[in-house]
């Protein structure tokens, strides 16, 4: 698996970096994403320290905008597993683990949430991103084929033995042991690990979209 991941990491760092600032026409309508954090290495580039994608037709760009830049912690599962970490001792921890989706969540927490610092909380998720976060994209255009890309990548990673985090790696913090093994996912490892021939093979398809 580490050979697989190597070349799967030297790719994926060669191909364009984007940040908070990206623009919407730098994203494909439908593909899968993969993120880097400042500090964190692996196979003598940045680690990938999540993998992700979407389900809605063309709808990467707006998954990225949930993520990235909307403070909204129950549209996105990643600023909220962010923002346990930052809250990882303080007792507001309890209040942020509220899903506030529904309507009727937002009635029945309402007195038992202090939104002034759940506004600040996101804030802080926002500017951690911000300040440490960048990420890749290409384009997988069919549903089913993305969700079992992502499953793979993500098994591919979680078996590497060289993909560990940085011992001042934020996700330590998380209380979910799968989240501080190194990646920030917690579902969807249940897929076959790549081989050597079809990361190749992946990164050869993907440069000849883009060409």
């Amino acid at each position: 698996m580490s050979e697989a991941c190597e070349i799967l990491h030297r790719w994926a760092n060669t191909l364009p970096r984007l940040n908070a600032s990206y623009a919407a026409g730098e994203v494909p309508k439908n593909g899968i994403y993969l993120v880097f954090e400042s500090g964190e290495l692996a196979h003598g580039g940045n680690r990938i320290v999540r993998v992700g994608t979407h389900t809605g037709k063309d709808n990467l760009p707006k998954r990225l905008h949930e993520h990235l830049f909307k403070p909204n912690k129950d549209r996105s599962i990643f600023r909220k597993h962010i923002g346990r970490c930052l809250l990882a001792d303080d007792p507001f921890l309890a209040q942020w683990n509220f899903d506030l989706t529904s309507r009727a969540n937002k009635v029945k927490f309402a007195d038992r949430v202090d939104m002034l610092r759940q506004h600040d909380v996101e804030a802080r998720v926002s500017q951690y991103i911000t300040d440490n976060l960048e990420f890749v994209v290409f384009p997988v255009k069919e549903k089913h084929e993305r969700l079992e890309l992502e499953k793979s990548l993500l098994a591919t990673i979680k078996c590497c033995a060289d993909c560990k985090p940085s011992p001042n790696w934020l996700g330590l913090k998380h209380q979910a042991e799968i989240i501080r093994e190194g990646l920030w996912n917690i579902q969807g490892f249940g897929g076959q690990p790549l081989n050597v021939s079809t990361v190749q093979a992946l990164a050869f398809h993907t440069e000849a979209r883009e060409s």
